[in-house]
């Protein structure tokens, strides 16, 4: 149901359909993220008050904009804001305001990112994949295709930068650590869409496809290591035991630090390169600086996987458990996203062919 809503919200073209696509998966999250332990419970109702507030902005949005416009139809309404007609002044503004705000809700764009680390770690980790990827390919799909007012998501862009960068340093839990991970990695995606050209979008839908191979990548193998209480220290010396896993883990994590030649520069140097295109220096600078701090619990993860100690509680632990949950469907998908992580930077031409005609259709 959760990727029904999705594809239904990616085929809408009036702001009813929207409304219920979204609707739709939010409910089915709601369900699914609270089955579990009283955290998972929590984590559900946090989810879930947070996910009504979105709702009631964006329809009270929509509301605005059809009484303005007099249709439900969001081509009709974007051809009214930019005509030259009297309409009102008041109206129109605050409810693509409102709209942008719920869509951040459910992006977890800061600075409306309070939910999405409490959610992280009290979810079932495997709904946890479902929602860092799934709802972002849908809702960023919409923003495409209702033509929102580009310079009303710089704000969000410059928080998800900063706070991606800055909310991981001082984490001790790996489900923590991905969520402000994910902050920072939409404020690259939000910037492509922020900077309105042919070559921005195509960075961000690139980075986006990027961002998506990662992070399936790297929760498949959080799901393969059995974790007592997902905290960073447990991989403590991983590589000691289990190199190959060390290893792919350690490739991930400088994939998303956006360190070369991994698949991760490269979604960063192409919306890097369309910011500059569009002579938007100074947050070019300010989403290197922030990339620059981000490197740092991401080599900080590194580190606890190749050189450091286990403590004596871990070794129990670790004797008492079995280490890995590894099967042919698991093991296959992260062989696949790791050769896209490896290998894309060196052929990317299908990739940027198949996202330029998709760019061009939008266009």
């Amino acid at each position: 149901m959760v990727v029904f809503g999705v594809f239904c919200l990616i085929s809408s073209n009036n702001w009813l359909s929207i409304y219920l696509s979204i609707e739709l998966f939010t409910l089915c999250f709601f369900i699914l993220i609270a089955q579990g332990s009283s955290y998972s419970a929590e984590a559900g109702l946090k989810y879930f008050v947070l996910g009504a507030l979105s709702s009631g902005l964006f329809l009270f949005g929509c509301a605005l904009l059809c009484g303005v416009g007099g249709s439900v139809y969001f081509s009709y309404i974007e051809l009214l804001f930019n005509s030259k007609l009297n309409v009102s002044d008041v109206c129109m503004p605050i409810g693509y305001l409102l709209i942008i705000v719920a869509l951040f809700f459910k992006l977890f764009i800061a600075p409306f990112h309070m939910w999405a680390p409490d959610v992280y770690e009290g979810a079932p980790t495997k709904i946890v994949v479902l929602l860092a990827v799934v709802p972002k390919i849908g809702v960023f799909s919409l923003l495409i295709s209702i033509g929102l007012p580009v310079g009303l998501l710089l704000i969000g862009v410059l928080f998800s930068l900063l706070v991606g960068a800055l909310g991981a340093l001082n984490q001790t839990k790996i489900k923590r650590l991905l969520a402000y991970s994910g902050i920072g990695h939409m404020g690259f995606i939000l910037w492509g869409l922020e900077n309105g050209t042919f070559e921005s979008l195509q960075a961000s839908l690139i980075y986006l496809f990027i961002y998506v191979i990662m992070t399936i990548c790297v929760f498949s193998l959080v799901l393969s290591f059995n974790v007592y209480k997902s905290l960073l220290v447990e991989f403590s010396g991983l590589s000691r035991y289990l190199p190959l896993f060390s290893i792919t883990f350690g490739i991930v994590l400088f994939s998303m630090a956006g360190i070369p030649p991994f698949a991760g520069f490269l979604g960063k140097w192409v919306v890097l390169l369309s910011g500059v295109l569009s002579k938007s220096y100074f947050v070019f600078f300010f989403a290197v600086f922030c990339s620059v701090i981000a490197g740092v619990y991401y080599v900080r993860f590194v580190k606890i996987l190749f050189f450091q100690k286990n403590s004596s509680f871990l070794v129990v632990t670790k004797v008492l458990k079995k280490e890995l949950k590894l099967n042919f469907k698991k093991i296959f998908l992260i062989g696949l996203c790791l050769y896209f992580i490896l290998f894309f930077f060196f052929c990317p031409h299908l990739v940027f062919f198949l996202i330029s005609q998709v760019v061009m259709g939008v266009f």
